[in-house]
């Protein structure tokens, strides 16, 4: 009965509120978490080369893998947290501590911090990022449908663990720059 005319009774500002909150509901579970990650992802890297630019190469590669693993975890904690209405989600802790970690790193990176936080960022990176790794890893093998949600867990598996990987190698050449600067005297 309201034909062609039903969504004009719908104020403008209505309707743009229904379409927004049903676009999620469109979309296969894990479409938009993964949606969500690359463009995090990919929406973190220009923040990461703004802080990163002026700075030896040591410290812009783990002050740029900080931000965007910062960026990513933060994004993601605060939606875990907002699960945790509906459901226990691991990742209101899992991406706090990957959170912490990436702050520490920027904390390091950015020549605030100390040779400590620099091998505190070493260890606490790798092992927060590959403990996210882990409750993807756990998500997978608990749920087996929707395939979509699969596909994001394992693109969550494999960027953590890559983000992992990558703090490590990053944060040793770091340790080693402050650890020889402190050993010629130029570094408290």
């Amino acid at each position: 009965v309201l034909g062609d005319h039903a969504l004009t009774a719908i104020p403008a500002r209505r309707h743009r509120q229904l379409v927004v909150s049903l676009l999620p509901m469109a979309l296969e579970a894990g479409v938009p978490a993964l949606i969500a990650l690359g463009a995090t992802t990919v929406l973190s890297i220009p923040l990461a080369a703004l802080y990163a630019a002026s700075l030896p190469i040591a410290q812009a590669r783990v002050v740029g893998l900080s931000v965007v693993s910062g960026c990513c975890a933060l994004f993601f904690w605060i939606w875990a947290l907002r699960n945790l209405k509906k459901h226990f989600d691991l990742g209101a802790i899992t991406f706090a501590f990957a959170f912490a970690s990436s702050a520490i790193g920027c904390w390091a990176g950015l020549g605030a911090g100390s040779l400590w936080s620099a091998r505190l960022f070493r260890w606490a990176a790798p092992l927060s990022y590959v403990t996210v790794s882990v409750n993807y890893a756990l998500g997978l093998i608990i749920i087996q449908k929707p395939w979509t949600l699969r596909v994001y867990m394992i693109v969550g598996i494999v960027w953590w663990l890559l983000a992992g990987i990558l703090a490590w190698e990053f944060a040793s050449p770091l340790v080693s720059d402050l650890d020889t600067l402190k050993h010629d005297g130029d570094l408290s």
